[in-house]
């Protein structure tokens, strides 16, 4: 392995008995997200790749190991409370919570938040239809 190869290895993976790599971890998540019904990816418009369901954003991420999770402010209060998520970094205001992804076993815990988030982005979403239908009725 030369050098390049060496600080590549060194950045994708958690020290430890059992290295880890978070690219590997990182693909691992993507495919169980890609799989929920009606989600998409897009380009983030901070870098990184953004998930959505019906056009809303509920979660983005920067680079293979940093999550970033939009949840209601009811789930992101218990989140931040359990100590699940962290708060985020510039707008914690609006529910969104960050989690970094470790080691496999941060995989579990980062499902629950993103079916949370996912979950709460296709009621919105199935909110905002009915109260379309409704004005275009009335």
């Amino acid at each position: 392995m030369n050098v390049g190869q060496q600080i590549r290895a060194s950045h994708d993976q958690t020290e430890g008995p059992y290295m880890v790599d978070q690219n590997k971890l990182f693909e691992d998540l993507k495919i169980w997200i890609l799989q929920l019904p009606g989600v998409t990816q897009a380009t983030h418009r901070f870098g990184g790749t953004e998930f959505q369901v019906e056009g809303l954003e509920f979660m983005h991420h920067h680079g293979p190991s940093f999550l970033d999770i939009r949840l209601s402010k009811d789930d992101q209060a218990t989140a931040l409370k359990n100590g699940t998520a962290l708060p985020h970094r510039f707008a914690p205001q609006t529910g969104w919570v960050s989690f970094r992804i470790e080691k496999r076993e941060d995989l579990d815990p980062a499902r629950k938040l993103i079916q949370l988030a996912y979950d709460n982005a296709r009621t919105s979403m199935e909110a905002q239809r009915t109260r379309r239908a409704q004005s275009r009725l009335g």
